[in-house]
């Protein structure tokens, strides 16, 4: 029995080392090698299955605060409200308006407390109206605990439009992205980080914004002699919308 069971494996042995041997004497030719990776094309890509949110041709209305966080002189906050159509998963397009609050921001104010200088003097924005184009980047789910999931959707905007001060309308340019966040099919928080360019009056402007508060009186300036600049900012949106 155990001479058998000691051929078998010596028998073993030798068709191993022989197969071994006889595959690495094969040599495939060099022209019969893949050159190349070649990924599968399909006919009809569909990158998402069952969607939650159907907003192609559809409109959705909101409502939004702002915050202007690189605004030194005037109030930095607004409200407004906006309305896109859905042309597509893809793209959307809207219009939006702004309307700013009055007054000066808190550095502004501390100014005019301590040093009696005035920016209200100064021209200010009242409001902006623009056109909005949106992009969508990616959509997806956020799981938030074990059992709950919310949609998301995160997208590119480009706004065209004007920002109205007190005495005039300057052309105006807004880059930004965003997110939304879906409480239901149709409920949505919307959160936009937007960067703003136009012509703006320049604020400052010797021998006019003293008050008398504080020493001399300045006499009160026209909104015409005050200098224009190219100015930027960043703003801050969140609101709330509801797609129909």
């Amino acid at each position: 029995m155990f001479q058998k069971v000691l051929n078998f494996s010596l028998i073993s042995f030798v068709v191993s080392i022989i197969s071994m041997a006889a595959i690495a004497d094969v040599e495939v030719p060099q022209d019969e090698l893949a050159q190349e990776t070649v990924y599968p094309v399909f006919d009809n890509p569909v990158s998402v299955k069952n969607r939650n949110i159907r907003d192609i041709g559809t409109v959705d209305v909101g409502f939004f605060g702002g915050l202007a966080l690189t605004e030194p002189i005037y109030n930095t906050s607004k409200v407004g409200i906006a309305m896109n159509y859905h042309f597509s998963e893809t793209h959307s397009l809207g219009v939006m308006f702004a309307k700013n609050s009055t007054g000066l921001s808190v550095d502004a104010q501390g100014l005019k407390n301590d040093f009696g200088l005035d920016y209200t003097r100064a021209p200010y924005p009242e409001y902006s109206m623009m056109a909005d184009y949106n992009y969508k980047l990616y959509y997806g789910k956020l799981s938030l605990t074990k059992v709950a999931v919310m949609n998301t959707s995160i997208y590119l905007s480009s706004a065209l439009g004007i920002v109205k001060y007190v005495h005039k309308s300057y052309p105006a340019i807004a880059l930004g992205v965003g997110e939304r966040f879906y409480f239901t099919n149709h409920l949505s928080l919307k959160l936009d980080l937007r960067f703003y360019a136009h012509q703006a009056p320049i604020p400052f402007l010797t021998g006019a914004l003293r008050d008398g508060s504080k020493g001399p009186s300045d006499p009160i300036p026209s909104y015409d002699s005050f200098q224009e600049r190219l100015t930027y900012t960043t703003n801050l949106e969140l609101g709330l919308n509801y797609l129909f």
